[in-house]
């Protein structure tokens, strides 16, 4: 005869189940879904969301950050990549890919008028120093043109984002690869234009 699941197993399952339903939720319709519809989508009672997280911002907040967790351990390993310029491109890569799939972490990461909470500004800054060792590594090997910061690193990945139809055309659901990887020719060295304008700066967080 199986047991009967412990509380404290229930507790942990239905945290897992909170969990992937809100990813789920602000992937496909950002970050102003109900606390009702994630608790639906959990197969839970809206109860039982505010039991194990108090308020549903702190069910997104904690979403979050673990976002943020798995972005900060795609460039740990991406700098463990041989070639330098792999590593950079795979990073861009993930990056537009995970700002192209999650509606909620695209609009987070652009948010840089808000005052982040500690947690959310300590892993911000960890993927700026990421992104910072991945682009001086670039650039170390001659391969990444010089006036290339990692600030524009960062704002270059969001270039996936909203590119699927234009004046008539449609890229497709995989156009933006494309042009990612059009974009990340545009950065190698040795750059045929000078670059317009400041370089982008780094906000307070």
């Amino acid at each position: 005869m199986n047991a009967t699941p412990s509380p404290r197993a229930d507790a942990r399952q239905n945290r897992r189940r909170l969990i992937a339903a809100t990813r789920e939720a602000i992937s496909s319709r950002g970050l102003d879904v109900s606390a009702l519809d994630i608790a639906t989508a959990a197969g839970l009672g809206v109860g039982t969301l505010y039991r194990r997280f108090g308020t549903k911002e702190a069910l997104l907040d904690a979403v979050v950050l673990g976002l943020y967790d798995e972005l900060c351990d795609t460039a740990r390993a991406c700098m463990t990549r041989a070639d330098a310029w792999e590593g950079l491109s795979e990073f861009v890569m993930e990056l537009a890919k995970a700002h192209r799939d999650n509606r909620g972490l695209a609009s987070v990461t652009a948010a840089c008028d808000q005052q982040p909470s500690p947690e959310l500004a300590q892993r911000t800054a960890a993927l700026q120093e990421a992104v910072t060792d991945l682009t001086e590594r670039a650039r170390a090997t001659g391969l990444l043109r010089a006036d290339v910061t990692w600030q524009d690193i960062i704002i270059c990945s969001r270039a996936a984002l909203d590119t699927q139809h234009c004046l008539g055309v449609d890229a497709g659901p995989e156009g933006w690869r494309r042009i990612i990887t059009i974009l990340l020719d545009g950065l190698r060295a040795p750059g045929h234009t000078a670059l317009a304008g400041p370089q982008p700066r780094t906000t307070g967080i």
